[in-house]
């Protein structure tokens, strides 16, 4: 309401305002609290509870219940139990303090009394490890395992040749579908690194060949090998001086002079014996004088 209190006030009076202001507080303080009834709490107040009747475990709905009309109506008795052949409880299911817990916890009655028991049942021995198996499994229990194995093998490759086909080498993307691979082909960013590729093909062919590192190491590798080649060979012809024999120094002067003397072969007798002694030395001629020498 416009106002709030103040207008509370002035509609209805300062006393009259303050009061509501003093219950709703008092009802606020009691609403903190647990303001649950108990399941025996007898309404009070404007409620008729004159027709009304509380069922409980002792005493059954009266006879004028329409539930109670109607079992009576298919056939059922007082006393007797619930079914076809009346084969079923005759009391309701009784409800105890652990029940009543089941029900908050929404489970359902009984439910838990079962999970523990799978609980028990299933954790009351560990479970085997596959390699404690293995060491004492029988020889078919082996077989089939080995067969098994091979089979996943099998299946494994051949779902790699298949889907080898929706691989893409450029973007280095496996696809599992034709219509993903077909989308990724469409796709900007293979048509982007298909370019990229292209142009790197296009500079290197350009260059004419193997980049300037590539050259490089290429003639790195050939000088190695020709000095491999070099050393080799100094240290063969090392090795073979070493082992050949000594040969004394020939005098050429004195096999000349005791071979005799030397006949000519164009048909004229020689006049003298030639004489193999040295021929003097030319004296040296003297040193021209340059053109233009001002020295004298």
């Amino acid at each position: 309401m416009e106002g709030g209190i103040s207008g509370l006030s002035a509609r209805y009076g300062a006393s009259s305002a303050s009061a509501q202001q003093e219950e709703m507080e008092l009802l606020l303080d009691e609403l903190d609290e647990d303001y649950r009834m108990p399941r025996d709490h007898q309404p009070q107040g404007y409620i008729d509870t004159s027709r009304c009747v509380m069922a409980s475990m002792e005493k059954h709905i009266p006879q004028q219940n329409k539930g109670y009309q109607m079992l009576l109506n298919m056939g059922w008795k007082y006393g007797d139990g619930l079914g076809p052949r009346a084969q079923g409880l005759i009391d309701p299911v009784p409800l105890t303090t652990k029940d009543m817990l089941d029900l908050n916890s929404r489970v359902g009655l009984g439910r838990i009394e079962m999970e523990n028991e799978m609980h028990d049942v299933a954790t009351e021995r560990r479970r085997d490890l596959e390699s404690e198996i293995q060491a004492f499994e029988t020889d078919e229990r082996k077989k089939a395992r080995e067969e098994k194995v091979m089979k996943d093998v099998t299946i494994k490759q051949e779902v790699k040749e298949i889907l080898s086909t929706y691989y893409c080498e450029i973007c280095d993307k496996q696809y599992s579908t034709d219509d993903q691979y077909q989308e990724h082909l469409n796709s900007y960013d293979h048509h982007h690194k298909k370019r990229f590729s292209e142009y790197l093909k296009e500079q290197k062919a350009m260059k004419g060949g193997p980049s300037a590192e590539e050259r490089q190491k290429k003639e790195l590798k050939r000088m190695e090998k020709e000095m491999a080649a070099r050393a080799a060979a100094a240290k063969a012809a090392a090795e073979a001086a070493a082992s050949a024999p000594e040969v004394p120094p020939v005098d050429a002067a004195a096999q000349l002079a005791s071979a005799g003397p030397v006949k000519m072969s164009f048909g004229a007798k020689p006049k003298g014996k030639i004489s193999l002694a040295a021929k003097p030395a030319a004296k040296p001629k003297p040193a021209a004088i340059p053109f233009g020498d001002d020295s004298d």
